[in-house]
């Protein structure tokens, strides 16, 4: 029997990363090298037996150390654009180098910019000046150009990724559903949330490793449905068990978001600047510490003035074209992530009993 292909995925740490490490080690996919920038983010995947290692995409010699021996790369590392695009130009490089068999680098549909209507793969991406998605359209470009120097690659554009793990899409909207007033009401959330199962974007990064009609191509990886951003809080809301929303009007929300602007660059900068005095000063003394957590709640139930774009963008991004060349099929319903969403959130302890949910 042939010797499994040993897979790196980098980025293991994080949460589309650390999930893709779970679910090729549970399926004995292979062996599983789980490349990690720093030890301290190895924490989730240390609970099963895979090998970890030191690869921090912005080092070409840790690069190439995690490289050796391997067949298949999932390319999942994050963060400025240093990281972004210089790291995966490194990782692009060190594969080359290594003979790599197949390579899929997960992107976004942030590359399209926000569009109306349905959005295919074969719109070419557009700037926004985002620092993001600008990023993400660079590193898209230099995986077309070492595919087209015949690294076998493909590349995934994930909508918005829910679930265990997810500080953005889960963690950070159930602190916020619970404080109330809700401040995003149905109009000001009238686009359309395009959310993903992080297990059915893990599908996806399975197909492009194996799919011969993957190399060269680019996938949306989207969910089922297409629920309104408000119909994404409300389901949450019930799913978390809690209380019916009830919305701020929409002057009320602009409102809040500019009003709490000031206070959130200031804790920012304090948080650069002063984070061990910060610390230390919460850990003396009680009332500064439940003071600051207030402050938190408070500055988090808002949202920024540029959220309010998102959640209007009524775009669509269709998987017509995974499912016909690759056969994938989204597997969770909204209702069936958001059930085992709310049940890890509970279980972390993100969920506080009722009577201390904040109002403002």
């Amino acid at each position: 029997m042939p010797e499994q292909p040993k897979i790196l995925v980098t980025g293991a740490g994080g949460f589309i990363g650390g999930r893709t490490v779970e679910v090729l080690h549970a399926m004995g996919r292979g062996p599983v090298l789980a490349g990690v920038r720093r030890w301290s983010s190895a924490a989730r995947i240390g609970r099963f037996p895979v090998e970890i290692a030191l690869c921090d995409v912005t080092s070409a010699a840790s690069v190439r150390a995690a490289m050796a021996g391997v067949r298949h790369v999932v390319h999942c590392a994050v963060g400025g654009r240093e990281v972004t695009v210089e790291g995966t130009r490194t990782v692009l490089e060190a594969a080359r180098a290594a003979g790599v068999q197949r390579l899929v680098h997960l992107s976004t549909i942030d590359v399209y910019g926000c569009d109306t209507g349905e959005v295919l793969e074969s719109q070419p991406p557009r700037r926004t000046g985002a620092v993001y998605g600008d990023s993400k359209i660079e590193a898209e470009q230099a995986c077309l150009a070492a595919a087209t120097a015949g690294l076998p690659l493909c590349i995934l554009r994930p909508t918005i990724v829910y679930g265990p793990f997810s500080n953005l899409w889960t963690v950070e909207f159930a602190q916020r559903l619970q404080h109330r007033p809700w401040t995003l009401p149905r109009e000001l959330a009238a686009g359309i949330c395009n959310a993903v199962y992080v297990d059915d974007v893990v599908q996806s990064i399975l197909l492009g490793l194996e799919h011969p009609a993957a190399v060269g191509e680019a996938f949306n990886v989207n969910g089922a449905e297409r629920p309104t951003w408000f119909e994404y809080f409300t389901a949450l809301n019930d799913h978390l068990g809690l209380p019916p929303i009830t919305a701020q009007s929409a002057a009320a929300s602009y409102l809040h978001a500019w009003a709490t602007k000031p206070a959130r660059e200031a804790a920012k900068f304090a948080l650069r600047r002063f984070q061990p005095q910060i610390m230390a000063l919460a850990q003396r003394s009680s009332l500064a510490k439940w003071s600051m957590k207030r402050a938190e709640a408070t500055l988090r139930a808002a949202p920024t003035p540029g959220e309010f774009q998102l959640y209007s963008c009524t775009a669509i991004y269709p998987t017509t074209k995974a499912e016909r060349l690759l056969g994938y099929r989204p597997r969770f319903s909204l209702a069936d992530g958001l059930h085992l969403s709310a049940a890890w959130l509970r279980h972390h302890g993100f969920i506080r009993p009722r009577s201390e949910h904040t109002v403002a």
